[in-house]
């Protein structure tokens, strides 16, 4: 399994992530909009990218996108593919790098559950038509929306709890379409992580390797509903895999179990290692989850 973490593309995180010896990939937010499109340069970009990653022994494991809305017009759903299909395009030059991302958002509480599955799959369906020929894997995180709003909020995530991936994933069967599984989503919601990795294990393309730490006093008095200035702060925060209480060896472990060779990607929004600590929380979380790593 490659291990890596989210980021923007740049030659200093490149080389920051070729001289630490836990990281073979990255995820990269983007693609950079100078990779896309069929021109001399987009190419010309996209493959001086490429050279400087193999150079420094990394490949893109992934890029995070922005999903189309399951509230996407029918006029409007030809350009998102149009754009989709670009996206692919620079994932097949990177080494069929995984197309990933939170989402897909645009859910709608005043009708079902099976509903918005429904428009999920009116949307989706041409998607996983096009992930399929171009030889793309499509990987949803299971964010379930900002923290105001939550899961199940107007607008907010679709994919959020194994029940719904598994309509989803009945909605729109094609294998392409898969998860990646961030444990910490789960975690507050009360949802084994292990127990829906072990559900959906052909369904896991890639791993989001972030933890949740929550304070069980703060909850026990306020509630997680609690209204602050400090909002979801308040009673909880993301932490990085090795500085909270989740069980990444066993998880990990089950990976091996189950033939799953997916990417592990760091993403990091732990508050602790922010700012000028920030690139010492990676050192730090990627040297604790490659101890993790079953290695062959």
């Amino acid at each position: 399994m490659k291990l890596g973490f989210l980021t923007n593309y740049s030659q200093e995180i490149v080389r920051f992530a070729s001289a630490d010896p836990s990281f073979n990939c990255l995820e990269i937010s983007g693609p950079p909009m100078e990779w896309t499109g069929d021109t001399d340069q987009a190419q010309a970009a996209r493959l001086g990218a490429l050279n400087l990653l193999r150079e420094n022994g990394l490949t893109v494991s992934s890029f995070l996108i922005q999903w189309p809305s399951i509230r996407t017009s029918k006029d409007d759903l030809t350009g998102e593919l149009g754009r989709l299909g670009q996206i692919m395009d620079v994932c097949k030059v990177m080494d069929n790098a995984i197309m990933a991302g939170a989402g897909p958002l645009g859910y709608d509480p005043e009708i079902s559950l099976e509903g918005n599955v429904a428009r999920y799959k009116e949307i989706y369906s041409p998607v996983a038509d096009l992930a399929e020929s171009k030889g793309i894997k499509v990987a949803f995180e299971n964010w379930p929306g900002d923290r105001r709003s939550g899961p199940f909020g107007d607008g907010a995530s679709l994919a959020v709890t194994p029940e719904i991936w598994g309509l989803m994933f009945e909605a729109v069967p094609s294998s392409v379409m898969g998860l990646e599984l961030d444990p910490s989503h789960l975690i507050w919601q009360k949802i084994d992580a292990h127990a829906a990795l072990n559900e959906f294990a052909d369904r896991v393309h890639i791993i989001h390797a972030k933890d949740t730490e929550i304070f069980d006093s703060r909850v026990k008095h306020d509630g997680i509903f609690r209204r602050s200035s400090s909002g979801w702060g308040h009673w909880g925060r993301y932490r990085l895999p090795g500085f909270a209480h989740f069980d990444w060896q066993k998880l990990l472990a089950m990976c091996h179990e189950r033939q799953i060779e997916c990417p592990v990607v760091i993403e990091h929004e732990d508050p602790v290692f922010s700012g000028d600590r920030r690139l010492e929380g990676l050192t730090r979380s990627g040297k604790f989850l490659k101890n993790c790593l079953l290695q062959a």
